[in-house]
């Protein structure tokens, strides 16, 4: 088992709730912190000492308060800890509901669990760590029917994604098919992104390009 994880949540009785979930499972130092910044700091203190953290338990949303501070949201935590610990497990605890939202987490960050944060989910941490340290994903049993969904199944490519971030940036479709054009980018024709988009629309249910944008939005792929 795991000897060294660390718990980045600004709750205390989150923190105090989630640290309780894991005893029993023989890990020595279970180290509780409420800031991102005083995670990573923690994170590559105990690099530089020779005992490195080897799990990294993270809410995604931190509170604002009087503190200045470099990172602001545990996505940006799991970035940067990736960058000095690659090979840290990422287990991400968290309201977060929005399917779109949670694959990209997996797909772009690389975590290997995510559980929801629910009073009845926080005793799955410990199922999670198991099965983390088997070398196995693990996704937080509430969740894995809608991410089964075929409703939310939706595969967007890297086209897709961009092209969707140049709408919300109020680009009309000449200038998205300008921007293309410029950067050489395949089906760059006005007539392939009215195409896209008309597919898009239908993926999503959207009926015009704002609609589109706002439903792409609230399922978490922009």
């Amino acid at each position: 088992m795991f000897q060294k994880v660390l718990i980045a949540e600004d709750h205390g009785l989150t923190g105090s709730g989630l640290k309780e979930s894991l005893t029993g499972l023989s890990i020595s130092e279970i180290l509780v912190v409420h800031y991102c910044d005083d995670a990573l700091l923690k994170i590559k203190a105990a690099l530089q000492q020779g005992t490195p953290f080897e799990v990294l338990i993270t809410d995604l949303s931190f509170k604002v308060d009087y503190k200045n501070r470099s990172l602001s949201s545990g996505e940006e935590l799991i970035a940067e800890v990736k960058k000095v610990q690659p090979t840290m497990k990422i287990v991400v605890y968290s309201v977060e509901n929005r399917v779109g939202k949670i694959k990209t987490l997996y797909d772009d960050l690389g975590i290997d669990a995510f559980v929801g944060k629910d009073r009845r989910d926080i005793n799955e941490i410990g199922k999670a760590i198991k099965q983390v340290f088997e070398g196995k994903t693990y996704f937080s049993e509430s969740w894995q029917h809608a991410l089964r969904s075929s409703e939310n199944q939706l595969e967007l490519d890297d086209y897709d994604i961009l092209l969707l971030k140049l709408l919300t940036k109020g680009l009309k479709q000449e200038e998205i098919a300008q921007y293309f054009q410029e950067r050489n980018y395949p089906a760059s024709s006005l007539r392939s992104i009215q195409d896209r988009l008309g597919k898009l629309k239908a993926i999503f249910g959207a009926k015009t390009p704002v609609h589109l944008v706002a439903q792409a939005m609230e399922r978490g792929f922009i």
